[in-house]
Protein backbone atom coordinates (compact mmCIF):
# COMPACT_ATOMS: atom_id res chain seq x y z
CA UNK A 1 0.00 0.00 0.00
CA UNK A 2 1.38 3.49 -1.12
CA UNK A 3 0.29 6.29 1.35
CA UNK A 4 0.07 10.30 0.46
CA UNK A 5 -0.52 12.67 2.93
CA UNK A 6 -2.28 15.82 1.73
CA UNK A 7 -1.33 18.57 3.97
CA UNK A 8 -0.30 22.53 4.63
CA UNK A 9 -1.79 24.85 7.05
CA UNK A 10 -5.72 24.11 6.43
CA UNK A 11 -5.32 20.30 5.52
CA UNK A 12 -3.77 17.31 7.04
CA UNK A 13 -5.12 13.60 5.42
CA UNK A 14 -3.91 10.49 3.80
CA UNK A 15 -4.43 8.65 0.75
CA UNK A 16 -3.99 4.79 0.61
CA UNK A 17 -3.65 3.86 -2.30
CA UNK A 18 -3.45 -0.17 -2.87
CA UNK A 19 -5.07 -3.53 -4.10
CA UNK A 20 -7.65 -5.51 -1.86
CA UNK A 21 -8.10 -2.33 0.81
CA UNK A 22 -11.89 -3.15 1.19
CA UNK A 23 -11.03 -6.26 3.60
CA UNK A 24 -9.53 -4.15 5.89
CA UNK A 25 -11.92 -1.25 5.32
CA UNK A 26 -13.25 -1.12 8.96
CA UNK A 27 -9.92 -1.57 10.30
CA UNK A 28 -8.14 1.42 7.97
CA UNK A 29 -11.25 4.21 8.85
CA UNK A 30 -11.76 3.34 12.83
CA UNK A 31 -9.18 5.38 14.03
CA UNK A 32 -10.40 8.58 11.56
CA UNK A 33 -13.84 8.02 13.33
CA UNK A 34 -15.05 10.19 16.18
CA UNK A 35 -18.14 7.46 16.95
CA UNK A 36 -18.50 4.43 16.03
CA UNK A 37 -21.46 4.85 13.31
CA UNK A 38 -20.83 5.47 9.45
CA UNK A 39 -23.38 6.38 6.90
CA UNK A 40 -22.49 4.55 3.53
CA UNK A 41 -24.12 6.05 0.62
CA UNK A 42 -23.26 4.73 -2.53
CA UNK A 43 -24.32 3.91 -5.53
CA UNK A 44 -26.99 1.12 -6.39
CA UNK A 45 -24.62 -1.09 -8.19
CA UNK A 46 -21.77 -0.65 -6.08
CA UNK A 47 -23.92 -1.42 -3.33
CA UNK A 48 -24.93 -5.20 -5.17
CA UNK A 49 -21.25 -5.78 -5.24
CA UNK A 50 -19.46 -4.39 -1.99
CA UNK A 51 -22.03 -4.31 1.04
CA UNK A 52 -21.52 -7.80 2.66
CA UNK A 53 -17.75 -7.26 2.24
CA UNK A 54 -17.35 -4.21 3.80
CA UNK A 55 -20.55 -4.73 6.29
CA UNK A 56 -18.44 -7.86 7.48
CA UNK A 57 -15.40 -5.50 7.31
CA UNK A 58 -16.87 -2.89 9.93
CA UNK A 59 -18.81 -5.32 11.88
CA UNK A 60 -15.66 -6.76 13.23
CA UNK A 61 -14.51 -3.31 14.31
CA UNK A 62 -17.91 -2.90 16.23
CA UNK A 63 -18.73 -0.43 13.53
CA UNK A 64 -22.39 0.38 13.23
CA UNK A 65 -23.18 0.72 8.89
CA UNK A 66 -26.03 3.00 7.69
CA UNK A 67 -26.15 1.96 4.05
CA UNK A 68 -27.95 4.83 2.11
CA UNK A 69 -27.57 3.30 -1.66
CA UNK A 70 -28.94 5.79 -4.39
CA UNK A 71 -29.32 6.14 -8.06
CA UNK A 72 -27.00 8.13 -9.65
CA UNK A 73 -26.79 10.27 -13.02
CA UNK A 74 -25.44 13.54 -14.07
CA UNK A 75 -29.45 14.70 -14.59
CA UNK A 76 -29.36 13.06 -10.74
CA UNK A 77 -26.46 15.65 -9.74
CA UNK A 78 -28.71 18.53 -8.38
CA UNK A 79 -29.55 20.19 -5.81
CA UNK A 80 -32.72 18.05 -5.46
CA UNK A 81 -30.80 14.79 -4.95
CA UNK A 82 -28.76 16.83 -2.42
CA UNK A 83 -32.18 17.76 -0.28
CA UNK A 84 -33.57 13.95 -0.40
CA UNK A 85 -30.53 12.69 0.91
CA UNK A 86 -29.85 15.40 3.84
CA UNK A 87 -33.32 14.44 4.65
CA UNK A 88 -32.69 10.35 4.77
CA UNK A 89 -29.34 10.78 6.98
CA UNK A 90 -30.92 13.47 9.32
CA UNK A 91 -33.75 11.10 9.64
CA UNK A 92 -31.18 8.66 11.79
CA UNK A 93 -30.68 11.33 14.48
CA UNK A 94 -27.18 12.32 12.70
CA UNK A 95 -24.77 14.29 14.72
CA UNK A 96 -21.36 16.18 14.61
CA UNK A 97 -19.17 13.19 15.60
CA UNK A 98 -21.04 11.13 12.76
CA UNK A 99 -18.87 10.15 9.60
CA UNK A 100 -20.33 9.73 5.70
CA UNK A 101 -18.56 7.30 3.73
CA UNK A 102 -18.58 8.01 -0.05
CA UNK A 103 -18.49 4.60 -1.88
CA UNK A 104 -18.95 5.48 -5.48
CA UNK A 105 -17.58 7.21 -8.39
CA UNK A 106 -17.14 11.21 -9.08
CA UNK A 107 -20.82 11.98 -9.21
CA UNK A 108 -21.44 10.41 -6.54
CA UNK A 109 -18.13 11.50 -4.44
CA UNK A 110 -19.34 15.29 -5.42
CA UNK A 111 -23.07 15.11 -3.71
CA UNK A 112 -21.80 13.57 -0.66
CA UNK A 113 -19.32 15.63 -0.30
CA UNK A 114 -21.24 18.56 -0.45
CA UNK A 115 -24.15 16.86 1.52
CA UNK A 116 -21.49 16.27 4.16
CA UNK A 117 -20.43 20.18 3.97
CA UNK A 118 -23.60 21.72 4.58
CA UNK A 119 -25.18 18.68 7.51
CA UNK A 120 -25.01 20.47 10.69
CA UNK A 121 -23.08 22.85 8.88
CA UNK A 122 -20.15 20.05 8.15
CA UNK A 123 -19.19 16.82 9.64
CA UNK A 124 -16.60 14.13 8.74
CA UNK A 125 -16.83 12.52 4.84
CA UNK A 126 -14.15 9.86 3.74
CA UNK A 127 -13.84 8.55 -0.15
CA UNK A 128 -13.63 5.54 -1.11
CA UNK A 129 -13.99 6.09 -5.09
CA UNK A 130 -14.74 2.88 -6.74
CA UNK A 131 -13.85 4.33 -10.53
CA UNK A 132 -10.32 5.58 -12.46
CA UNK A 133 -11.32 8.92 -12.56
CA UNK A 134 -12.74 9.54 -9.44
CA UNK A 135 -9.79 7.88 -8.02
CA UNK A 136 -6.88 10.08 -10.09
CA UNK A 137 -9.06 13.35 -10.13
CA UNK A 138 -12.63 14.21 -7.79
CA UNK A 139 -12.23 12.21 -4.58
CA UNK A 140 -8.91 14.33 -3.70
CA UNK A 141 -8.84 18.25 -3.01
CA UNK A 142 -12.07 18.71 -1.70
CA UNK A 143 -14.06 20.07 -4.42
CA UNK A 144 -17.93 19.20 -3.80
CA UNK A 145 -20.51 20.53 -6.11
CA UNK A 146 -23.70 19.89 -7.94
CA UNK A 147 -25.03 21.34 -11.49
CA UNK A 148 -27.60 23.51 -11.98
CA UNK A 149 -29.96 24.21 -15.01
CA UNK A 150 -27.31 27.19 -15.99
CA UNK A 151 -24.04 24.57 -15.87
CA UNK A 152 -22.04 22.19 -14.52
CA UNK A 153 -20.93 22.48 -10.51
CA UNK A 154 -21.98 26.02 -10.02
CA UNK A 155 -23.61 24.79 -6.44
CA UNK A 156 -21.03 23.60 -4.36
CA UNK A 157 -17.80 23.96 -1.56
CA UNK A 158 -14.38 23.34 -1.35
CA UNK A 159 -14.49 20.63 1.66
CA UNK A 160 -11.92 18.51 2.48
CA UNK A 161 -12.81 14.72 3.40
CA UNK A 162 -11.01 12.99 6.21
CA UNK A 163 -9.37 10.15 4.48
CA UNK A 164 -9.05 8.53 0.67
CA UNK A 165 -8.35 4.90 0.15
CA UNK A 166 -8.34 3.66 -3.37
CA UNK A 167 -8.43 -0.16 -4.04
CA UNK A 168 -7.55 -0.95 -7.23
CA UNK A 169 -9.21 -4.27 -6.84
CA UNK A 170 -12.64 -2.79 -7.61
CA UNK A 171 -11.64 -1.43 -11.46
CA UNK A 172 -11.87 -4.94 -12.26
CA UNK A 173 -15.21 -4.76 -12.30
CA UNK A 174 -15.57 -0.89 -15.01
CA UNK A 175 -15.99 -0.95 -18.34
CA UNK A 176 -13.35 -0.42 -20.68
CA UNK A 177 -15.06 3.03 -21.74
CA UNK A 178 -15.41 3.89 -17.65
CA UNK A 179 -11.36 3.16 -17.60
CA UNK A 180 -10.72 4.97 -20.65
CA UNK A 181 -12.55 8.41 -19.07
CA UNK A 182 -10.32 8.07 -16.00
CA UNK A 183 -7.15 7.73 -18.16
CA UNK A 184 -7.60 11.53 -19.41
CA UNK A 185 -7.16 13.06 -16.28
CA UNK A 186 -4.52 10.91 -15.58
CA UNK A 187 -2.11 11.81 -18.97
CA UNK A 188 -3.53 15.41 -18.12
CA UNK A 189 -1.11 15.61 -14.87
CA UNK A 190 1.89 14.54 -17.35
CA UNK A 191 1.00 17.32 -19.69
CA UNK A 192 0.18 20.02 -17.11
CA UNK A 193 3.09 19.27 -14.53
CA UNK A 194 5.18 16.27 -15.06
CA UNK A 195 7.25 15.37 -18.20
CA UNK A 196 8.56 12.21 -17.16
CA UNK A 197 4.84 10.52 -15.91
CA UNK A 198 3.69 11.60 -19.36
CA UNK A 199 6.49 9.45 -20.89
CA UNK A 200 6.36 6.82 -18.63
CA UNK A 201 2.14 6.56 -19.83
CA UNK A 202 3.64 6.52 -23.63
CA UNK A 203 5.49 3.51 -22.49
CA UNK A 204 3.07 1.83 -20.04
CA UNK A 205 -0.59 3.36 -20.71
CA UNK A 206 -1.34 0.42 -22.21
CA UNK A 207 -0.88 -1.81 -19.07
CA UNK A 208 -3.11 0.80 -16.97
CA UNK A 209 -6.41 -0.22 -19.37
CA UNK A 210 -5.39 -3.93 -19.81
CA UNK A 211 -5.49 -4.44 -15.70
CA UNK A 212 -1.77 -4.50 -14.68
CA UNK A 213 -2.07 -4.08 -10.78
CA UNK A 214 1.48 -2.66 -10.41
CA UNK A 215 1.15 -0.16 -13.56
CA UNK A 216 -2.65 1.14 -12.29
CA UNK A 217 -1.05 1.62 -8.25
CA UNK A 218 1.44 3.76 -10.05
CA UNK A 219 -0.44 5.67 -12.21
CA UNK A 220 -3.16 6.18 -9.16
CA UNK A 221 -0.27 7.10 -7.20
CA UNK A 222 1.84 9.43 -9.62
CA UNK A 223 -2.06 11.16 -10.15
CA UNK A 224 -2.61 11.93 -6.80
CA UNK A 225 0.96 13.38 -5.88
CA UNK A 226 0.55 15.60 -8.54
CA UNK A 227 -2.92 16.70 -7.66
CA UNK A 228 -2.22 16.75 -4.28
CA UNK A 229 0.98 19.27 -4.35
CA UNK A 230 -1.53 21.79 -6.40
CA UNK A 231 -3.94 21.64 -3.65
CA UNK A 232 -1.59 21.75 -0.89
CA UNK A 233 -0.16 25.25 -2.75
CA UNK A 234 -3.56 26.39 -3.42
CA UNK A 235 -6.40 25.12 -1.92
CA UNK A 236 -9.67 26.95 -3.43
CA UNK A 237 -8.19 27.58 -7.42
CA UNK A 238 -7.22 31.60 -6.49
CA UNK A 239 -4.06 30.67 -8.93
CA UNK A 240 -2.21 27.32 -10.02
CA UNK A 241 -5.00 25.13 -9.08
CA UNK A 242 -6.94 26.09 -12.61
CA UNK A 243 -4.36 24.32 -14.39
CA UNK A 244 -5.74 20.73 -13.27
CA UNK A 245 -8.79 22.38 -15.75
CA UNK A 246 -7.47 21.36 -18.48
CA UNK A 247 -9.35 20.46 -21.29
CA UNK A 248 -12.64 20.95 -18.96
CA UNK A 249 -14.12 23.90 -19.94
CA UNK A 250 -14.27 22.89 -22.87
CA UNK A 251 -15.67 19.39 -21.90
CA UNK A 252 -18.20 20.99 -19.51
CA UNK A 253 -19.85 22.81 -22.63
CA UNK A 254 -20.05 19.32 -24.35
CA UNK A 255 -21.69 17.79 -21.38
CA UNK A 256 -23.92 20.65 -21.07
CA UNK A 257 -25.19 20.96 -25.04
CA UNK A 258 -25.38 17.08 -24.89
CA UNK A 259 -28.00 17.48 -21.95
CA UNK A 260 -25.64 15.00 -19.80
CA UNK A 261 -26.44 11.85 -22.37
CA UNK A 262 -24.65 8.60 -21.76
CA UNK A 263 -23.41 9.00 -25.30
CA UNK A 264 -20.72 11.19 -23.89
CA UNK A 265 -19.81 10.60 -20.14
CA UNK A 266 -17.33 13.26 -18.50
CA UNK A 267 -14.08 11.58 -19.31
CA UNK A 268 -14.90 11.32 -22.93
CA UNK A 269 -16.00 15.21 -22.38
CA UNK A 270 -12.98 16.11 -21.11
CA UNK A 271 -10.09 14.20 -23.19
CA UNK A 272 -12.11 15.88 -26.66
CA UNK A 273 -11.50 19.12 -24.23
CA UNK A 274 -7.77 18.11 -23.80
CA UNK A 275 -7.09 17.80 -27.18
CA UNK A 276 -9.07 20.91 -28.13
CA UNK A 277 -7.01 23.25 -25.70
CA UNK A 278 -3.89 20.92 -27.53
CA UNK A 279 -5.24 22.49 -30.75
CA UNK A 280 -5.54 26.43 -29.40
CA UNK A 281 -2.29 25.87 -28.08
CA UNK A 282 -0.78 24.84 -31.97
CA UNK A 283 -2.65 27.17 -33.64
CA UNK A 284 -2.01 30.48 -31.15
CA UNK A 285 2.03 29.33 -31.03
CA UNK A 286 2.43 27.92 -28.00
CA UNK A 287 3.34 24.70 -28.53
CA UNK A 288 5.17 23.49 -31.74
CA UNK A 289 3.55 20.70 -34.77
CA UNK A 290 5.89 17.71 -32.80
CA UNK A 291 4.59 18.27 -29.23
CA UNK A 292 0.77 19.11 -30.44
CA UNK A 293 0.87 15.63 -32.89
CA UNK A 294 2.51 13.73 -30.01
CA UNK A 295 0.05 14.73 -27.48
CA UNK A 296 -2.63 13.35 -30.12
CA UNK A 297 -1.40 10.40 -31.26
CA UNK A 298 -1.04 9.23 -27.62
CA UNK A 299 -5.00 10.07 -27.58
CA UNK A 300 -5.62 8.38 -30.46
CA UNK A 301 -3.32 5.03 -29.61
CA UNK A 302 -4.64 4.25 -26.08
CA UNK A 303 -8.46 5.04 -27.68
CA UNK A 304 -9.57 8.36 -26.38
CA UNK A 305 -12.50 9.90 -27.64
CA UNK A 306 -10.45 13.30 -29.46
CA UNK A 307 -13.15 14.61 -31.74
CA UNK A 308 -16.97 16.02 -31.33
CA UNK A 309 -20.00 13.24 -30.84
CA UNK A 310 -22.02 13.25 -34.20
CA UNK A 311 -24.89 15.07 -32.43
CA UNK A 312 -23.11 18.27 -31.79
CA UNK A 313 -20.79 18.62 -34.93
CA UNK A 314 -24.08 20.66 -36.24
CA UNK A 315 -23.67 23.57 -32.86
CA UNK A 316 -22.36 26.96 -34.35
CA UNK A 317 -18.98 27.78 -32.77
CA UNK A 318 -21.18 30.80 -31.11
CA UNK A 319 -23.26 28.88 -29.56
CA UNK A 320 -20.55 26.38 -28.15
CA UNK A 321 -18.76 29.81 -26.67
CA UNK A 322 -21.94 30.74 -24.98
CA UNK A 323 -22.08 27.94 -22.96
CA UNK A 324 -18.82 28.30 -22.31
CA UNK A 325 -19.05 31.66 -20.45
CA UNK A 326 -21.09 30.21 -17.80
CA UNK A 327 -18.20 28.21 -16.85
CA UNK A 328 -16.62 29.15 -13.00
CA UNK A 329 -13.83 31.11 -14.57
CA UNK A 330 -15.36 33.58 -16.08
CA UNK A 331 -15.24 37.01 -15.59
CA UNK A 332 -17.02 39.77 -17.69
CA UNK A 333 -17.84 37.39 -20.54
CA UNK A 334 -13.91 36.87 -20.89
CA UNK A 335 -13.05 33.23 -20.62
CA UNK A 336 -10.61 31.85 -18.91
CA UNK A 337 -8.77 28.57 -20.15
CA UNK A 338 -5.85 26.53 -19.28
CA UNK A 339 -3.28 25.88 -22.29
CA UNK A 340 0.01 24.18 -23.01
CA UNK A 341 3.35 25.61 -23.31
CA UNK A 342 4.96 22.35 -23.62
CA UNK A 343 4.50 18.79 -22.40
CA UNK A 344 5.11 18.86 -18.62
CA UNK A 345 3.98 22.87 -17.91
CA UNK A 346 0.83 24.64 -18.56
CA UNK A 347 -0.15 27.70 -18.41
CA UNK A 348 -3.73 30.01 -17.21
CA UNK A 349 -4.72 32.37 -20.11
CA UNK A 350 -7.25 34.97 -19.24
CA UNK A 351 -9.34 37.36 -20.88
CA UNK A 352 -10.43 35.48 -23.90
CA UNK A 353 -12.85 37.75 -26.10
CA UNK A 354 -15.58 35.96 -27.46
CA UNK A 355 -14.95 36.69 -30.87
CA UNK A 356 -11.43 35.82 -30.78
CA UNK A 357 -12.31 32.55 -29.30
CA UNK A 358 -14.67 32.03 -31.74
CA UNK A 359 -12.90 32.55 -34.70
CA UNK A 360 -9.80 30.36 -33.25
CA UNK A 361 -12.77 27.79 -32.63
CA UNK A 362 -13.64 27.40 -36.41
CA UNK A 363 -10.37 27.14 -37.22
CA UNK A 364 -9.17 24.21 -35.23
CA UNK A 365 -12.68 21.89 -35.59
CA UNK A 366 -12.97 21.99 -39.16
Amino acid sequence: MKTIRLKNKQIDYPILIGSNLYKDIGKICKKYLEKNRVFIVCDITIYNLYKDEIHTSFKKTKIECVFIPIGVSEKKKNINTVASLSSKIIAHSVDRKDTIIALGGGILGDIVGFTASIILRGINYIQLPTTLLSQVDSSVGGKTGVNNIYGKNLLGSFYQPKLVIIDTNVLKTLPKRELLAGYAEIIKYGIIKDTKFFQWLQKNGKKVIEGNTNARIYAIYRSCINKSQIVEADEKEHGIRALLNLGHTFGHAIESLNNYKKNIIHGEAVSIGIIIATKLSYVEGHINKITCDKIINHFVEIGLKISMPKNLKKITPKKFISEMIKDKKTVNKEITLILIKRIGEAFIQKKYSQNKLIKLFTEITT
